[in-house]
């Protein structure tokens, strides 16, 4: 899945972020990997609390699936998106018995783009490779030279390439592996890495707007106010003496 976020942030490369989300009717709750224009990433995995143990080898369907109810959802969210804007969000249902085939019916059925999507994936790596038929800039139709044979020719190439290519092999060694008689041009390059984009100071505000009764009232609960990030499991703590503090610094910012 994150695999297939990067690949579809580079092809977008526009000024945001792609999440792609799976809600899951299975053992597997919710899944989301969020992907900015550098390709910095981030995933969350939340498992139901009723979940049992994971069979290491269960399915896609097993895991997400289960009643054929479960969702995936493309959200593009605009770096400048207004306050009061709504990101574009398309949302289909899981067909498919792999994420991939979900993903490109995905494509096929909402976004109206032909794609070829082959994921792979390991305890240590994920690999993928994407291929679509782009329609003229600023449109949806195909070119008029639009060549048919090829775009045939090309997904036939990609159909070759193993699991364990896509994870051991780098982009070079594939472009050359599968397209040595097409000379591709190569737009950019890019190295994914993960990076969280929380901060205490985002946290901070989180609790001043719930307000000061609030958040007393909560720690007059729970003892404290505990806030884990589900990215990267970062850990903040809040206790009545952080309150003054903390208030102090909304009315300052005011």
């Amino acid at each position: 899945m994150a695999a297939c976020a990067l690949l579809t942030a580079s092809a977008l490369q526009f000024d945001g972020s792609v999440l792609l989300q799976i809600a899951g009717d299975g053992p597997v709750k919710l899944i989301v990997v969020e992907v900015p224009k550098d390709l910095t990433f981030r995933i969350s995995v939340t498992l139901r609390t009723d979940a049992e143990a994971i069979d290491p080898n269960a399915s896609f369907t097993d895991l997400v699936n289960v009643s054929g109810n479960g969702r995936c959802a493309l959200i593009l969210d605009q770096a400048d998106r207004a306050p009061d804007a709504q990101p574009y969000q398309g949302v289909v249902a899981l067909n498919g018995e792999s994420f991939a085939q979900a993903m490109t019916n995905y494509f096929i059925s909402s976004e109206q783009v032909e794609t070829k999507l082959m994921l792979a994936s390991d305890d240590c790596a994920v690999g993928g490779i994407m291929v679509q038929k782009m329609p003229v800039v600023g449109g949806k139709a195909l070119p008029d030279d639009f060549d048919e044979d090829g775009w045939q020719r090309i997904q036939t190439f990609v159909d070759t390439i193993k699991s364990e290519e896509l994870l051991t092999l780098t982009p070079e060694d594939i472009n050359r592996r599968l397209f040595w008689e097409e000379s591709p041009l190569v737009t950019f390059e890019a190295e994914p890495r993960f990076q969280c984009r929380c901060s205490e100071e985002g946290v901070r505000t989180m609790v001043r707007n719930l307000g000061r009764e609030e958040a007393e009232s909560i720690i007059a609960e729970q003892g404290a106010i505990d806030v884990t990030c589900h990215f990267c499991g970062r850990h903040f703590h809040f206790e009545k003496s952080d309150l003054d503090q903390l208030f102090s610094e909304n009315r300052t910012l005011n």
